[in-house]
């Protein structure tokens, strides 16, 4: 009776542990996938500048090329938007680009200002020459680029602190359930 009461404490401190580890993997994984979208972001800035700039392309243009080469977190989205400026009835540009992107960027782990990025690209096309939009897209490049470094250079310590924070989570919820 006593070694099985022993056996289940046991069995019970190590569930704790492995599901605080359990949870602080799926922190880092969340990290990892945030890390992800920022780069295909800065991608996608990138090749439009170089398509207004070089290519002289409109925007539905751009799209498709997008919805060609981008992978799948953003290819089905730039797809849609090609489909919709290109076959539909009228309605504008940039509101058609904010939903679709809003829609495909609902459960990215991105904050709020790092999800505008994309979202708010449409609004820096308005200008009439190529290098102007070309330039203003910079400005968005810069900016995405600049908070993917920050996650890539934080991306190491944030992984020892989630994983040490939820081991220390683990032993402090089985000291206090025993």
């Amino acid at each position: 009776m006593i070694i099985t009461a022993v056996m289940l404490k046991t069995a019970g401190i190590l569930c704790i542990l492995a599901g605080s580890v359990g949870f602080g993997a799926a922190r880092v994984g969340e990290e990892k996938r945030r890390i992800r979208y920022l780069r295909e972001i800065l991608g996608i800035v990138r090749r439009m500048q170089d398509e207004i700039a070089y290519g002289k392309h409109t925007l539905p243009e751009i799209c498709l090329t997008l919805s060609e080469c981008c992978g799948p977190l953003y290819g089905a989205c730039f797809r849609s938007i090609y489909e919709q400026t290109a076959f539909g009835d009228g309605v504008p540009v940039d509101r058609i680009w904010r939903e679709q992107v809003e829609l495909c960027q609902k459960d990215a782990p991105l904050s709020e200002e790092e999800k505008d990025i994309l979202a708010d690209l449409p609004q820096y096309l308005d200008m009439r020459e190529e290098k102007q939009q070309a330039r203003s897209i910079g400005r968005c490049e810069d900016f995405a680029a600049e908070n993917c470094r920050k996650a890539e250079s934080a991306y190491a310590n944030r992984t020892k602190m989630i994983f040490s924070v939820s081991l220390l989570a683990g032993v402090f919820l089985t000291i206090l359930l025993l």
